[in-house]
């Protein structure tokens, strides 16, 4: 069930590959990365013998969330959902990953997607959950808060892995074994895993945003903690419709604290947003974030120059679908949405993130959750429960989002026209953000209804069974337990 690299590599000496996965990524965060990596000398469980070293490999795993992959740039969750879903057209040839996933058309030979890169993390993080629970070195508070950490990273990972794929293998162990040989589990019994996850996260991980020591409160939100992890579990409520719990959480989130407000738009995505809950800080040298890199187009040709004049091509631009759906005087079309100009034609592209320019000051930091979410969340859940209008209900925290866009209170006691105000709301506030579009476009029944149509707009076509990606051929035929449960629709080899 490893990825293949893994495989061999487990197979050769589990020493190595402790050391393999749990490697520090580039050191330029310095206000991250406080505490030195641990180098090769530090082997196996070793690494578990001090706080310090303990906390780095922690550290090494928001690091590499931060440098490309699944979570961020081309590869990431944000570009390939969006694609996916009807919130961006891809520029690359038909052979492209970007253009299968863009048409609609996946195979399973090579197309994985995120699954081999979510299951390295949830293998990392299950030998860090098992290395720090048998360390006997590690201060009683630091093992609190590294295991909560750690619980909350499984949850993360997982979250996206049931809805991307469905029913998934759920490996909470590094036996290889038994891993191996792990059937599918039933997206029901993982989200269970994921809540129980939550539930000890939060009650392990502290109030504040800790440094890199854990010992001393950080300015930055990089590290997470009680708030974090209630945050997501609060999504997790909405998502398997336990309302009351999904609105309990929200409200931990939105009134428990001070920490945070709902900025300006101008400042949602900088690094000292207090609108953002979690943030992952940019590692690369003379770069902001990946997703400024990837999304935004310049002028002229839309080709910006990186160092040495390289030119980086953007896969990407907006749809025509999505820049339609904003209101006329909605301040988040002019704000977050820049336009290129090539061959007289205008290109729209996301510019939340807009410091694309190679060698500038670091100003923003990649938004993972944001206190926007937590509003929108608490208003679809007063929605299900029957709070439709007045004090404390849904049209409350819809209007909330709405006037900070410029745009006028919506009313309606209609219970589906509140639903469509707060998913088209969700729409315009969290497009190529973390498949936001994607996801509530199935969590909500409403994939077919949409993808029909918009399928055949991107030159693809749509069937019911493309709502889920394709588990890799390799994993099942390494997997005995995989074959024939491959997900409807796409061969096995």
């Amino acid at each position: 069930m490893l990825p293949n690299h893994l495989f061999s590599i487990w197979e050769i000496s589990k020493r190595i590959i402790v050391l393999i996965l749990l490697a520090i990524g580039p050191i330029g965060c310095k206000k991250l990365i406080e505490v030195d990596p641990p180098v090769n000398s530090i082997i196996g469980n070793e690494i578990y013998n001090s706080d310090a070293t303990a906390s780095s490999v922690l550290t090494g795993i928001y690091t590499d969330m931060s440098n490309a992959g699944v979570f961020c740039g081309s590869n990431s969750i944000s570009l390939r959902a969006g694609l996916s879903a009807d919130e961006l057209v891809a520029t690359t040839e038909p052979s492209d990953i970007l253009n299968r996933i863009y048409t609609n058309s996946l195979t399973n030979n090579g197309d994985q997607l995120f699954w081999t890169d979510l299951y390295t993390y949830v293998f990392r993080v299950n030998s860090a959950i098992e290395g720090i629970s048998q360390s006997q070195n590690i201060t009683q508070s630091t093992k609190r808060q590294l295991l909560g950490e750690a619980k909350f990273l499984r949850a993360f990972f997982y979250f996206y892995l049931i809805n991307f794929y469905g029913d998934v293998p759920l490996l909470l162990s590094t036996d290889i074994k038994v891993n191996n040989v792990a059937s599918r589990t039933s997206t029901d019994e993982v989200y269970k895993q994921v809540i129980a996850d939550l539930i000890e996260a939060k009650e392990s991980l502290s109030t504040m945003y800790l440094a890199a020591n854990l010992s001393t409160e950080s300015n930055e939100r990089l590290r997470p903690n009680k708030f974090v992890a209630s945050a997501l579990l609060a999504r997790v409520y909405l998502y398997v419709e336990k309302w009351d719990l999904a609105e309990q959480e929200a409200n931990f989130v939105i009134d428990g604290t001070s920490k945070y407000t709902l900025e300006s738009l101008t400042n949602v995505f900088l690094k000292d947003s207090r609108e953002a809950i979690w943030q992952l800080q940019p590692v690369n040298a003379g770069m902001n974030t990946f997703d400024a890199a990837v999304f935004v187009l310049a002028a002229g040709d839309g080709r910006p120059e990186g160092p040495d004049g390289q030119a980086f091509s953007r896969p990407v631009y907006l749809s025509n679908q999505l820049c339609e759906n904003f209101e006329l005087s909605d301040r988040r079309k002019l704000l977050w949405i820049g336009n290129a100009n090539s061959n007289g034609r205008v290109y729209p592209y996301a510019f939340k993130y807009k410091a694309w320019i190679f060698g500038v000051e670091r100003t923003e930091y990649l938004v993972v959750f944001r206190l926007a979410e937590l509003y929108l969340i608490r208003s679809e859940s007063r929605l299900m429960q029957g709070r439709l209008t007045g004090d404390n209900s849904a049209e409350t925290d819809l209007n909330i989002i709405r006037r900070r866009s410029g745009l006028e209170n919506l009313h309606s006691s209609d219970k589906l026209t509140m639903l469509t105000y707060i998913l088209n709301e969700k729409r315009s506030e969290f497009f190529t953000e973390w498949g936001h579009r994607w996801l509530d476009l199935k969590r909500t029944g409403k994939i077919d209804q949409v993808m029909i149509l918009a399928a055949p707009l991107k030159g693809g076509s749509w069937t019911s069974y493309k709502a889920l990606y394709p588990i890799p051929v390799n994993d099942i035929k390494r997997n005995p337990s995989l074959r024939g449960h491959q997900n409807p629709g796409y061969p096995e080899i």
